[in-house]
């Protein structure tokens, strides 16, 4: 097979069926396929010279009110034998019932083309089409997030939303959370004032599974040793009614939440603990999102539920781990979610 055979297959099979069968496709669709097919040809709408497209794009002369996108797909060979795709549309250009130009303008050329063979005069119409065309479709990729994932190399609609989230995308590539993953959540970080429910939906959606915020959760926090209520030392805090505070600890409500994530089964459930699971670990994916939330603001926690039926009975001989994945049931008994492990996700963290 010669290099031109092997590049008439491949366009080919890029195509697919759309030179007998131009109704099923539409325009941007196949634009999007043949950008895709090639990776080294510039950007569609970025070329500098048509010798760098593997395409030529042009509008049917028509008088007709447009009843499909494409007109006609065909494979030709242009004056440098180099196999390419001629799409020809049916609106969008200067010619028909609503193009630019008056209407004997598309009769002048429809009559040369169907009556004397002669297309000079649609070729040259069809030069400044196919620029104006493949500015609409680069107007079109750059809005998409899905288009540009194409071409990984040179996708800029994941900069666009990192950026509005305050993230550097050269900054993210290392993290344990993978960056589209991140930028998901734009929309909840953009705020100022960041929500439980925000947090909520998107570890949600992340990891699949039912997952709870409570607000408000008590903790104790230490008192430091100069700042404690000692009996004989001259020192503030040691003043009745000024900074005398009975114990080593105050209790506080203000500055941790606890996250409830299940029931789960046992696979999940040991990809969220501390040492994760033979899969792989999601703990570290965990505290990434969070962070992106909150910063290190507030203090937070996490309590796994495992569904009583999936949780392992404790057996003598098993290769279950004591106090990390094993319980103390009789087998078979349904009682509801039960909660295998309440720990802090920062202890653990990087």
């Amino acid at each position: 097979m010669t290099a031109r055979e092997a590049s008439a297959r491949s366009v080919s099979a890029v195509v697919g069926d759309a030179p007998v069968r131009p109704w099923r496709h539409g325009f941007l669709p196949l634009m999007r396929r043949l950008a895709a097919a090639d990776p080294l040809q510039p950007l569609i709408g970025t070329s500098q010279r048509p010798q760098q497209e593997n395409f030529r794009l042009g509008q049917q002369a028509s008088l007709a009110f447009a009843p499909r996108e494409l007109a006609k797909v065909e494979i030709k060979a242009d004056i440098d034998q180099e196999p390419r795709v001629h799409l020809k549309l049916f609106g969008l250009g200067m010619l028909g019932p609503q193009g630019a130009l008056p209407i004997h303008f598309t009769e002048l050329v429809r009559e040369r083309v169907e009556g004397r063979r002669d297309t000079t005069l649609a070729d040259f119409i069809d030069l400044f089409h196919h620029r104006v065309f493949t500015h609409i479709y680069r107007a079109w990729a750059q809005s998409q997030s899905a288009a540009g994932l194409d071409r990984p190399g040179e996708e800029l609609f994941s900069a666009y939303v990192a950026r509005l989230a305050g993230d550097e995308p050269s900054e993210v590539q290392g993290s344990p959370l993978a960056p589209h993953a991140r930028w998901a959540s734009s929309a909840h970080r953009v705020r100022a004032a960041r929500n439980p429910d925000g947090l909520v939906s998107t570890l949600s959606r992340f990891f699949g599974v039912t997952v709870a915020l409570r607000e408000y959760v008590l903790q104790w926090m230490p008192i430091a040793p100069q700042d404690q209520c000692v009996l004989g030392q001259p020192r503030r805090s040691s003043v009745l009614g000024e900074g005398a505070v009975a114990g080593e600890v105050v209790p506080d409500r203000q500055n941790r939440f606890r996250l409830v994530i299940g029931p789960l089964d046992l696979e999940r459930y040991l990809r969220l603990t501390p040492q994760g699971a033979s899969s792989g670990e999601d703990l570290p994916a965990l505290i990434e999102i969070v962070r992106s939330f909150i910063g290190f603001e507030y203090l937070w926690e996490v309590e796994l539920l495992i569904d009583s039926i999936a949780a392992p009975r404790c057996r003598l001989g098993d290769t279950t781990q004591l106090g990390w994945s094993t319980w103390m049931a009789s087998e078979g008994v349904s009682c509801g979610p039960v909660t295998g492990m309440l720990f802090e996700p920062e202890s653990y963290g990087a």
